[in-house]
């Protein structure tokens, strides 16, 4: 144990002991001695062992900082070994001094030094720290060896774990290399100096981030620090030497600590890794600018390792020693306090001016630069803790902001340089915290160079542009700028300034513009502002790609998606570091996430637009710009607001704010009072008052508005200061004498300036007559001579350029006067103290203006705003060189910029801006006028087929442009390659003479080796078309020259770069596109191709072959898709297929037929449409073309289809049958024929096809068949048509459709072996089939087309459908249900007698309109009239008998039709109504219920009352000449010269009308009461009384009207008189008279006789009574009638009768068969009944008996009568 004590105790001594020695050796002088003394006795302990040494001394216990292995040697032993190594390093001696240091070091590097170094700290710090501070001197001796010997022991010092260096002492360290660096003669000893700063500055800040001094730390690269010496290191072998230097010294300390630390051997495998990859195979500038995610990441990594190891390493100290937890938190904040003040010493030696005369001097700004540079490094590095704490931001703002202030305005390029790079640091990573300040910098480092075009410093300006170039390299910083700067009223717009500034660089300095400079030099910067535009683009784009998702173009990897997690969204760190969580939510914090708040962005952005309107309109007319703000809200409309929105707001020209204020006008002077009202100039000085006043505006020119003016300030002054003056006149009148010294004091114009004494001179007697004291004038005097009073601005004001510039820099100008004024002197700038004060102020101002939220970009639709802004610019700059430009790497960029700026802004559906780019870079392809054809065209064209490949998804509507110039390219490659032009196939066909006139001989030479192409094809291309115009060259007019054709041929052959795969490659890959695009993609194709084939001169097939393709590539996309796409085909190939150029037409519908055949492949499922959608194009086209040829062409194509793909075809059927049908109605034969030639194979051949999948399809074959029923070339096809309808009949009824083949083998199994539940066929046994519904919708449509066939002309038709119609319905209507009968008779039956019932008018001929055709239609008519109607009307009787049991609801409706026939005034008509009424009478009456019977009996009653004859108009007409009458009887025409011969005709015509109608009349209703006859004697025993009485009314109706016209003598005289007209009888209606009333007597007997069940006699009684007495009162009426005597002239007393006329006789004579009935009836009542009726009869008999008669008969039954009735009564009383 001993021995290996004192091993290690020698060890100690190993280093110690030589260096003493040595020490020793060299200290022989006097001076020395006590150094030398003391070093020997330190020999001398350390040659004893330690174990010999007891613990006897506890006063020296207290632990020391040196430590010998294991044991910790006391702080006295400490420090009396250590003492002579701090006084070797003061002693001031080389030599001596020399071993001192080394041996320090090496206790530093093997560890044997364990304390903090602070001065501030215990004694054993102080001891340390003194050792460190003797080190430090050593400096002084200026010696290469010991320099190199310092920085090594430092570095040793600061790197060491144990060592922990800290405060002041710390700053030593830092100082002394500093100094080593700037002071050093040797070039090794710099460099080395500058690597360990660096290496010290990686240290001490990556603690404080770790918050551990334990954290490991790899050794920096050096060879990026080389810059300033690369010239003197050839070969790199300076480079290597520092590198090793600073390597060995990181490692040695790693190697001794490695053992020793806990918790950090887990790491010691991965530190190896990390440094050789450090060292040897990171690029160096990734180390330092921190670019390199993955180096970041590892570092983050490892700092998160720590960590843990640093918790895990607490959880073990807890139990024993709390004392190093206290420790732990210790640490972290001496460590924090370390950074900072390294910090802080930076930022002031940035700060360090050498004297003025050296300034441009970099040696002497070295120190400067240096301070620089770390800052610089310690920026790109710093870690979250830096980026967001407090202090260090307060530090930032503190201080390095002064120190960028300082050095931004450098002319020495170095200094702006690092700068840049610091405030690029700033901006990259530290924004969150620092807005207000980015605010103001932004515009003074980086646009106010940028926007300098005409004059700039090259260097400076190509620094900023390369600046700008960084910036763009992490998307987020670009967004958030504009988030937070150009959305935000109180800051000026950065990102527009920057996009404006780069587009003037990038455009060059504008003509006749003085510059100053060299014209390589602008080219360079012309360069560089494009790709800075470009890569804001790209930026732009990328942020946007990860917001929405958007794959990465380049690779096909999907970009993972950003969790929405607050931390990750809201902040993704600079250059896209992801930091740890912890600190994520840290920034996180600061970060508003009211960004994500869309409406908010947009709301204060267009406030800001609208604001800045208002204050740029203010500034041309300020009332203009006043009303503008009121109205739109931004300044409110009292003059307070007004006044205030002047005092404060930026960017107003404060002339004419003066000028507004000044006015005379209510507002302007109310504005104007409340300005002044709001100053306070309370305890101000009057000079210093009126200074406050004047800086925020000029004052005006005009005497009165200066005068209105200072009589307010007076005012004001005064109340604030009531004591200063006696009055407010006072006042007024000094401030005027003020302001004119002032202008008097500082014009340079004014030679003979006033003095002290003039001044007071002036002033004498304005305090109300009395004086001011002089030495308050003088004092005023003097201050306003030394110190001018001026506006706030008023330097900057007198640079035009800056008031013309429309972005006026918002509130930034004051802060850019330093800069400006300075440099236009010409001279350096000088930061006099004053000025840095004022700066500060300013930045004070505007942290407190800005807000101080910073938001955090996350919502895509920012991009919106930022496109608005900066899509005009970018057209510029891209579109001018492409146009101008032939320089490669330009035009590479401008179509970069093109891509990205398409990509964008189409992904964000801008529509405008989109169609902006892409219009221009189709322009650029040149395609539409080939003969300008450059290599930089083709480029665009290459540019497009890849905008197109990466951005189909998004162009929208812009897939025109892109397809035009790929039909034009197209186009231009058929041209090269000498094919002849579609022209040839699709041209208008031409004249023999026009062809004849072609030239013959030119053919291009390129051509004529290829083929035959004529020379009008390649002249029409080489004019230059514009980019509108349809076709790819205009027509060609005139002959072409040799020159322009060999120019033409060399422009195809470029064209030939561009391979035709590549633009196939748009049209395979269009199946890669999404949803909605591919629809936008199929619009712009057809839009295309219509264009290319409605060229008149040069019609093209190309797109309308694509169309074909991509149909193809896309059918199998989802249904919903494709129906999508087809309904913008559909259309497409619709239009074409009836195009004029009939070539086009058939080329575009055999392409429509490729197309069908391919989607006929696939399979459809029952009830779906898709098909059908499909085929509706060929439906259209067949309608609406009007060439047979397309018709034709359209048949063949279908019934191919079907021939080829039967089994296929689904709800493609319907529109074959469509088409067919459109076919059938076609005015050439050929088409008709060969239609229906395909329709019989396909209903011969496939008829279950049809009905297979879709049931409706059967409904259309029907309509179809029936269109051919109606052909009018061919009764063959027609009749054929009539028999495959009952075909389809017969397959309706077996009913096997409607049911997809797995029910059709079920069918076939019943069939077999019937079940019990099915009929003979195989339906329900209740007859009717379960789906009645259906059914109905089947039946119908084919009944209805057979029963409008009746209406054919063709007689064969007509009897060959009805047939076939009954036929259907007597053999099917069992299956019918009621619902269908009713449809059936409703819809099918009853239209049939429509035409009858309303065609054919009242006069029984055809009505005039008609005459020319009268006689043919007419014979028509009554073919039709008693072949097919009445055939039809008994075939309808027929059916309903047949089918009674199912149809009995429907008698009233038979009836109503019945009735129908009966009432019309057409002989003819009413008869077979008639006729057909008896006939269902006789078949169904034994059916009939009583209901039944009453609904017949009341239909007779109705048609008996609606034929009732009607003599009004004959009666009422008076005919004046009875001749005219006569003659037109005969046809004769009358003569049109008498008068009013169009009214009389016309009234006669009428007359002669209504008499044949009376006449029909009469006819009808004997008819009608034979019917009624025939039906009452056939059910005399059905019919119940109440229907036997409501005839009995009808015929006694029919009686009494014809009674009533009987007897009317006015209308039987005039009947008379027109006997030879009319051809009636006297009496006009005397048969039916009788026969009705006959009848009556009948029905009313029969009743009695029958005396059937609920009759109630007593009634029938008194009918018949009442009947006969009325008989017989008739009958007597009319034998007096004209037999009344008549008084005699000669007086009363005699009278005579006058016989009967013949005319009477005849008329009694026919009423005689009535009277004898009547009388037999009475005689029949019985005897009661004649009892008591007997005094009412008696009266009649005995007038009977007075009568004359016609015929005996009447007295025979008379006589009979009383003889068997009246005589037995009388004599019985």
């Amino acid at each position: 144990m001993a021995s290996e004590e004192a091993d290690s105790r020698s060890r100690l001594a190993q280093v110690i002991s030589p260096a003493l020695e040595k020490i020793v050796k060299n200290a022989s002088w006097r001076k020395h001695s006590k150094l030398a003394h003391e070093c020997k006795s330190v020999i001398e302990r350390l040659s004893i062992p330690l174990a010999s040494t007891p613990d006897a001394e506890p006063e020296s216990a207290v632990p020391g900082p040196l430590c010998d292995g294991p044991t910790e040697l006391s702080l006295a032993d400490s420090e009396s070994i250590l003492s002579p190594l701090i006084n070797a390093c003061s002693s001031g001696n080389l030599k001596i001094a020399d071993p001192a240091v080394d041996c320090v070091q090496k206790l530093i590097a093997h560890g044997y030094l364990r304390s903090e170094a602070d001065p501030s700290g215990g004694p054993e710090a102080k001891l340390l720290s003194k050792l460190i501070d003797s080190v430090c001197k050593c400096r002084e001796l200026g010696d290469e060896t010991v320099e190199l010997l310092i920085l090594k022991t430092l570095l040793s010092a600061v790197t060491s774990i144990s060592l922990r260096i800290h405060g002041d002492c710390l700053l030593m360290i830092v100082r002394t290399c500093y100094d080593i660096y700037l002071d050093s003669k040797n070039v090794v000893n710099q460099t080395t100096a500058k690597a360990s700063l660096v290496q010290m500055l990686v240290i001490v800040f990556r603690r404080m981030e770790a918050d551990s001094s334990t954290v490991p730390i790899q050794p920096i690269v050096v060879a990026e620090l080389m810059e300033a010496v690369e010239k003197s290191d050839p070969d790199n072998s300076m480079t290597q030497f520092v590198q090793g230097f600073i390597t060995k010294i990181m490692q040695d300390i790693d190697v001794v600590f490695n053992p020793v630390t806990p918790g950090k051997s887990p790491l010691a495998g991965h530190d190896g890794a990390f440094e050789t990859t450090t060292v040897e195979t990171t690029n160096p500038a990734d180390l330092l600018d921190s670019t390199d995610k993955d180096m970041l990441d590892a570092k983050y990594w490892e700092i998160s390792m720590y960590k843990t190891a640093l918790e895990g390493r607490k959880g073990e100290l807890v139990n024993g020693e709390e004392r190093e937890d206290d420790l732990e938190v210790q640490i972290g904040n001496k460590l924090r306090r370390d950074a900072f003040l390294v910090f802080r010493a930076l930022c002031k030696l940035s700060m360090k001016t050498p004297p003025k005369d050296t300034m441009a001097d970099p040696q002497l700004m070295k120190g400067k630069i240096v301070a620089l540079e770390l800052l610089k490094i310690l920026l790109e590095n710093a870690g979250a803790v830096f980026r967001t704490s407090d202090r260090f931001l307060g530090a930032i703002k503190q201080y390095l902001c002064l120190s960028l202030l300082n050095n931004s305005a450098s002319t020495l390029m170095i200094v702006f340089q690092l700068s840049c790079s610091i405030f690029i640091s700033l901006v990259s990573r530290f924004r969150v915290g620092l807005k207000a300040e980015i605010g103001v910098f932004f515009p003074m480092i980086v646009l106010r160079v940028l926007e300098n075009v005409a004059q700039p410093n090259f260097q400076q300006k190509m620094i900023v542009l390369r600046f700008l170039e960084r910036l763009c390299v992490d998307s987020q910083i670009l967004v958030d700028i504009f988030l937070n700067y150009d959305c935000d009223v109180k800051s000026s717009n950065i990102f527009e300034r920057m996009v404006n500034g780069l587009l003037k660089t990038a455009q060059g300095v504008p003509p006749g513009t003085v510059t100053t400079l060299l014209p390589p030099q602008e080219v360079s910067m012309k360069l560089q502002a494009m790709k800075c535009l470009v890569e804001i683009l790209k930026s732009m784009g990328d942020w946007m790609n990860k917001q929405l998702r958007i794959p990465d173009r380049q690779s096909t990897k999907q970009i993972e998606p950003a969790e929405n997690s607050p931390e990750v969204a809201t902040f993704p760190l600079a250059n896209g570091n992801g930091d740890e969580p912890v600190e994520v939510s840290d920034i996180h914090s600061e970060a508003s996430t009211e960004a994500s708040d869309v409406s908010t962005i947009e709301q204060r952005r267009a406030y800001k637009l609208e604001l800045q309107e208002g204050i740029s309109i203010f500034n041309r007319k300020p009332k203009k710009g006043i009303e503008f703000l009121i109205n739109t809200n931004k300044v409110g409309n009292s003059p307070e607001e007004i006044a205030r929105f002047l005092k404060n707001a930026s960017g107003l020209n404060k002339t004419l704010i003066g000028d507004y204020i000044g006015e005379r006008e209510d507002l302007s002077l109310k504005v104007m009072h409340s300005y002044v009202d709001s100053f306070e100039f309370q305890d101000m000085a009057f000079d210093e008052a009126i200074r406050a006043f004047l800086q925020g505006f000029r004052l005006p020119g005009e005497a009165q508005k200066i005068d209105r003016i200072m009589e307010k300030f007076a005012e004001r002054y005064c109340k604030c200061n009531p004591k200063a003056f006696t009055s407010a006149d006072t006042a007024y009148v000094l401030a005027y004498s003020v302001i004119m010294l002032n202008t008097d004091a500082h014009n340079p114009m004014v030679k003979n300036k006033m003095l002290a004494d003039d001044f007071i001179r002036n002033n004498r007697g304005i305090d109300d007559g009395k004086d001011l004291p002089e030495e308050y004038l003088r004092s005023l005097f003097e201050r306003i001579s030394r110190k001018e009073i001026k506006m706030k601005e008023d330097d900057i004001a007198s640079q035009p350029r800056q008031s013309m510039n429309t972005n006026r820099i918002l509130g930034l100008d004051n802060i850019l006067n330093i800069v400006i004024r300075k440099r236009g002197d010409g001279s350096h700038m000088e930061t006099s103290d004053d000025l840095i004060r004022h700066m500060q102020e300013q930045f004070k101002e505007k942290a407190r203006k800005s807000e101080s939220v910073y938001y955090a970009a996350t919502d895509a639709v920012i991009l919106r705003f930022m496109i608005e802004a900066c899509w005009a610019p970018m057209l510029a700059a891209f579109s001018v060189p492409l146009d101008q430009s032939d320089d490669e790497v330009v035009l590479a960029l401008c179509l970069e910029g093109f891509r990205h700026a398409i990509h964008m802004t189409a992904a964000m559906s801008m529509k405008t801006h989109r169609d902006a780019f892409v219009t221009s870079l189709a322009k650029f392809t040149s395609l539409h006028s080939p003969a300008d054809i450059k290599q930089k065209n083709i480029e665009a064209i290459k540019a497009i087929v890849t905008i197109a490949d990466e951005d189909g998804n998004y162009l929208q509507e812009a897939w025109e442009h892109v397809l035009t110039c790929v039909s034009r390219f197209e186009h231009l490659h058929l041209l090269g390659e000498g094919a002849p032009p579609d022209a040839t196939f699709f041209g208008y066909p031409q004249s023999e003479s026009e062809k004849s006139k072609q030239p013959k001989s030119n053919i291009l030479p390129v051509l004529k080796k290829k083929g035959p192409g004529k020379i009008q094809f390649a002249a029409a291309s080489v004019l230059r078309g514009s980019y509108d115009s349809a076709s790819v060259g205009g027509a060609a007019s005139g002959a072409v020259s040799s020159e322009q054709i060999n120019s033409l041929v060399t422009n195809l052959n470029l064209l030939e770069q561009v391979g035709s795969s590549e633009m196939n490659r748009i049209f395979t890959r269009s199946q890669k596109l999404n949803s909605e695009a591919i629809i936008d993609f199929v619009k712009a194709l057809c839009k295309v191709s219509m264009d290319e084939l409605r060229s008149p001169s040069d019609p093209r097939v190309f797109s309308l072959t694509k169309i074909v393709e991509i149909a193809h590539y896309n059918m199998n996309r989802i249904r919903l898709v494709w129906s999508s796409i087809w309904l913008v085909l559909s259309d497409f190939f619709v239009t074409v297929g009836c195009s004029e150029n009939l070539s086009v037409a058939i080329f575009a519908m055999d392409s429509l037929r490729q197309l069908s055949m391919k989607f006929l492949e696939r399979e459809e499922l029952a009830n779906y449409n898709f098909q059908n959608e499909f085929m509706k194009p060929f439906v259209v086209v067949m309608r609406k073309s009007s060439a047979v040829e397309i018709r034709e062409l359209i048949i063949r194509c279908v019934s191919q289809m079907v021939l080829s793909r039967v089994n296929n075809v689904k709800s493609g059927w319907k529109s074959m049958f469509m088409v067919f049908t459109t076919a059938a109605y076609d005015d050439h034969k050929n088409i008709v024929l060969l239609a229906f030639e395909i329709m019989e194979k396909i209903i011969r051949d496939y008829f279950p096809y049809i009905t297979e999948t879709e049931t409706t399809t059967f409904t259309d074959c029907v309509n179809c068949l029936i269109a051919f029923t109606n052909s009018r070339f061919n009764k063959e096809i027609s009749l054929n048509a009539i028999a495959f309808l009952q075909f389809c009949a017969e397959k309706l009824a077996e009913g096997d459709f409607g049911s997809s083949a797995r029910d059709k083998e079920k069918e076939f199994l019943g069939r077999v072996s019937p079940s019990p539940g099915r009929g003979k066929d195989g339906k329900l046994e209740n007859g009717e089939i379960a789906d009645k519904e259906n059914h109905l919708y089947f039946w119908f449509p084919l009944l209805a087309g057979l029963s409008e066939l009746s209406f054919d002309p063709r007689s064969e038709i007509r009897k060959s459908a009805l047939h076939v119609l009954f036929e259907t319905l007597r053999n099917y209507g069992h299956l019918f249900s009621l619902p269908l009968w009713e449809r059936v008779f409703e819809s099918v039956l009853f239209p049939i007698f429509d035409y009858v019932r309303h065609a054919i008018d009242p006069s029984g001929g055809n009505s005039p309109a008609h005459d020319s055709d009268g006689d043919s239609s007419e014979l028509d008519q009554d073919s039709w009239l008693y072949e097919t109607c009445t055939l039809a009307l008994q075939l309808v009787v027929d059916l309903f008998v047949k089918f009674y049991s199912t149809v009995n609801p429907l008698l009233k409706k038979v009836l109503v039709l019945l009735v129908s026939f009966i009432r019309r005034p057409h002989q003819s008509l009413a008869g077979i109504g008639i006729a057909a009424f008896v006939r269902l009478m006789s078949n169904s009456g034994d059916l009939f219920s009583d209901e039944k019977w009453l609904e017949v009996v009341t239909s007779l009653k109705e048609a008996a009352y609606a034929t009732f004859p009607d003599f009004a108009f004959i009666e009422e007409g008076t005919i004046h000449n009875h001749e005219h009458i006569s003659r037109l009887s005969n046809g004769e025409s009358a003569d049109s010269r008498m008068p009013d011969v169009e009214a009389e005709n016309l009234h006669i015509q009428r007359f002669y009308g209504s008499i044949s109608d009376a006449k029909c009349r009469a006819a009808v209703q004997l008819l009608l009461i034979q019917a009624m006859v025939e039906i009452y004697n056939m059910y005399r025993p059905r019919i119940s009384p109440k229907s036997t009485l409501i005839l009995f009314d009808t015929m006694h109706d029919i009686g009494s009207h014809a009674h009533k016209i009987n007897t009317n003598s006015a209308l039987r005289s005039k009947l008379q008189e027109l006997a030879s007209l009319t051809q009636m009888q006297d009496p006009p209606l005397l048969r039916l008279e009788n026969e009705s009333f006959q009848m009556c007597l009948t029905f009313l007997q029969n009743l009695i006789l029958d005396r059937p069940p609920s009759y109630d006699e007593a009634e029938v009684e008194v009918h018949l009574v009442d009947l006969c007495s009325e008989v017989l009162e008739f009958y007597i009426s009319t034998a007096q009638f004209g037999h009344t005597t008549k008084p005699s002239s000669l007086g009363d007393s005699l009278q005579w009768n006058i016989p009967l006329g013949s005319g009477k006789r005849r008329e009694l004579a026919a009423r005689a068969p009535l009277i004898v009935v009547t009388l037999q009836a009475i005689c029949n009542l019985g005897e009661g009944l004649f009892k008591k009726n007997l005094g009412r009869f008696f009266p009649l008999l005995s007038g009977l008996i007075s009568c004359e008669h016609g015929s005996n008969e009447v007295q025979a039954a008379l006589s009979e009568m009383l003889s068997s009735s009246v005589g037995p009564i009388l004599l019985r009383s």
